[in-house]
């Protein structure tokens, strides 16, 4: 684990990045694998999940915040009762990491039942599998984090980047159902300093030179 501190406003935050060959193998073009079908590209999310959960555990955070699917099973690796509060942000829930089973392209896994399977590459129990990781008959990452806040915060707790993207996402994505609602999250930019385009320009650029500092402080190859 790689760390990088920096403050705004008398604020103080700490940067974690998690280093492994299967997460420094991507590039920023392509900085999730696929396809979901691929035996590596299940235990980079395996793996991705277990580092964030031992992360968490070890941090005690006062609450969870994950963004869409890509760490929502974290919470399913902590041990014993221990229970965080959880935010999950939705940006795209039309990728919710479903994996079709049935194509996972490898000799071996196709003597294996589905969900044992799945059960040895996430290191999850077949029940944790199904109770927390089934939708519609196909697993799906982003469920494990919707059924846990359902489970744990009586459904509060889901996020959406606008009103009207949270309404449709209660409109038309069964997965929702039975969630009190999905809250929209305020722009967190203050409307006051929209320069338009040309502030759009600004932001990138700051955002080049902010990611450039943290590749040469963690000593990755510089590419911002």
């Amino acid at each position: 684990v790689m760390t990088m501190k920096s403050e705004i406003n008398g604020i103080m935050r700490t940067w974690y990045l998690l280093k492994h060959d299967l997460f420094t193998q991507q590039s920023k073009k392509t900085p999730y694998p696929s396809p979901m079908t691929k035996l590596a590209v299940l235990r980079y999310f395996s793996l991705w999940n277990q580092c964030v959960a031992q992360l968490v555990s070890e941090l005690n955070p006062d609450v969870y915040h994950c963004m869409d699917y890509h760490a929502a099973l974290a919470p399913l690796y902590l041990q014993g009762a221990k229970r965080i509060p959880m935010i999950l942000v939705l940006h795209n829930a039309d990728y919710m990491g479903i994996i079709e089973t049935d194509f996972i392209n490898d000799r071996f896994w196709k003597t294996v039942p589905q969900l044992r399977r799945l059960s040895l590459v996430f290191n999850l129990k077949v029940a944790t599998i199904r109770k927390y990781c089934t939708f519609e008959g196909r697993f799906n990452m982003l469920k494990a984090g919707v059924t846990y806040i359902k489970e744990t915060q009586a459904g509060h707790g889901v996020c959406a980047v606008s009103v009207n993207y949270g309404a449709e996402l209660k409109r038309e994505r069964t997965l929702f159902d039975g969630l009190p609602s999905i809250m929209p999250l305020d722009n967190a930019t203050d409307p006051a300093d929209d320069q338009g385009a040309a502030g759009v320009d600004e932001l990138k650029a700051r955002r080049f030179q902010a990611k450039a500092a943290l590749q040469k402080h963690c000593g990755l190859e510089l590419d911002p």
